[in-house]
């Protein structure tokens, strides 16, 4: 399907559930299906690593239970687990290859290997020309002498061998340097890991962030993971008239009663209100139920005019009535043409939603290597599709990814 494609395909070894090599390739819209315990979600803790790599490395490691949990544990425990992924590159004539290969020291991350290069060879050269190479402790940076040169090429570049203290061997390249004209690569993939957006823990209930009056000050671009910006952000997306149009008519198709959605701002703190018909005052978001605020939060990411780069989403449909779910079905396929989605879902409805799009839909299983992911072809279900939608198929056992 057409769409914004950021990672072309991940290759993962001896992470979480992945064992064995697993190779996967990544569309504009991936939709995870499998049972419980198939390694769905260890896939978006493996991109969780790609933008902890741009920052700190060692984060969701401690904040996982130490790199031991992380690593496969089919194997002996001295091994060592491996991320590579392929990426576009707009200022260049080809994808990046990154590749981080790293094992424990305690419980913390020491890196083995790590590598920023162009995918292919440039010309007839039997090696692809690389920008770093950690090389097992030897590690060489080729920097761009002259910054009118385009990225990815290797004209006006001059090798740099570095000591191995001079870099910390438990972060990554991408967060030790930083520099947009002598190193383009390694900065553009930096900048972009640490644009990625992960919406996993969703808050239901009375302590759900978003009922709260919210500091009017906060960050108002992006909705946060606990939604406690949720009425900032709304407020941003309503001064645009594109997108408030859109936004109302989504809510329109949620709440028949629905009229306008409003931000009230008292004593510099900002609180969402809904107007719905028949009613002489509106509705405050301390009053609202689950599933609205959960939808309202989805809007934010899915209706968003130039949302992040990737953005990878659990369950989407919590909460929500099951007749809503094919409306999140087109939002996600709409989504994608902006961003790169990656959402986990048990919704059987959700995936009918995406019964025009099968190839959008990867299943999930776990086999005795480890994690196993395989992606739906349109012309393999064609025939059943004319009788059935493809959550039918799927509950009926004719697509995989079930216990």
């Amino acid at each position: 399907m057409e769409g914004k494609t950021i990672i072309n395909s991940l290759r993962i070894r001896n992470l979480l559930s992945f064992g064995e090599i697993q190779d996967i390739s990544l569309e504009p819209l991936n939709v995870l299906i499998g049972p419980n315990g198939s390694g769905k979600s260890n896939l978006i803790e493996t991109i969780v690593l790609l933008q902890a790599a741009a920052k700190d490395f060692s984060i969701p490691f401690a904040q996982g239970g130490g790199l031991g949990e992380w690593l496969w544990k089919g194997a002996s425990p001295l091994i060592s687990a491996e991320i590579e992924a392929l990426i576009n590159y707009p200022e260049s004539v080809m994808p990046l290859r990154y590749k981080i290969n790293f094992t424990r020291v305690g419980q913390r991350p020491e890196i083995i290997d790590e590598v920023v290069e162009n995918e292919k060879p440039l010309r007839d050269e039997s090696d692809v020309y690389f920008f770093y190479r950690y090389q097992k402790g030897a590690p060489v940076l080729n920097y761009r002498s002259k910054p009118d040169q385009p990225g990815g090429d290797d004209r006006g570049r001059r090798k740099r061998h570095l000591k191995r203290e001079d870099l910390n061997p438990g972060q990554s390249v991408l967060s030790q340097r930083k520099d947009p004209d002598q190193l383009p690569e390694i900065t553009y993939l930096g900048e972009l890991f640490g644009k990625f957006r992960f919406y996993r823990e969703w808050i239901l209930g009375r302590h759900n962030p978003a009922r709260s009056p919210q500091p009017a000050d906060l960050e108002g671009n992006y909705i946060w993971e606990n939604s406690r910006n949720l009425a900032v952000v709304i407020n941003n997306l309503l001064n645009n008239p594109n997108t408030k149009k859109l936004l109302l008519e989504k809510v329109k198709l949620f709440n028949d009663y629905f009229e306008d959605l409003t931000i009230g701002i008292f004593g510099g703190s900002a609180l969402l209100y809904l107007h719905e018909l028949g009613l002489n005052e509106s509705i405050p978001a301390t009053r609202l139920s689950d599933g609205t605020l959960h939808y309202l939060s989805l809007l934010t990411m899915l209706c968003h005019p130039s949302p992040p780069p990737l953005i990878c989403i659990e369950e989407p449909e919590l909460g929500l009535h099951p007749d809503i779910l094919p409306t999140v079905a087109e939002l996600l396929v709409e989504a994608s043409k902006r961003s790169q989605i990656i959402v986990t879902t048990h919704s059987d409805v959700l995936i009918s939603g995406l019964t025009d799009y099968p190839e959008s839909v990867l299943v999930c299983e776990r086999e005795i290597s480890g994690t196993q992911m395989r992606r739906l072809k349109k012309e393999q279900l064609d025939e059943w599709l004319k009788k059935y939608r493809l959550g039918e198929l799927w509950r009926m056992g004719e697509i995989g990814g079930n216990p």
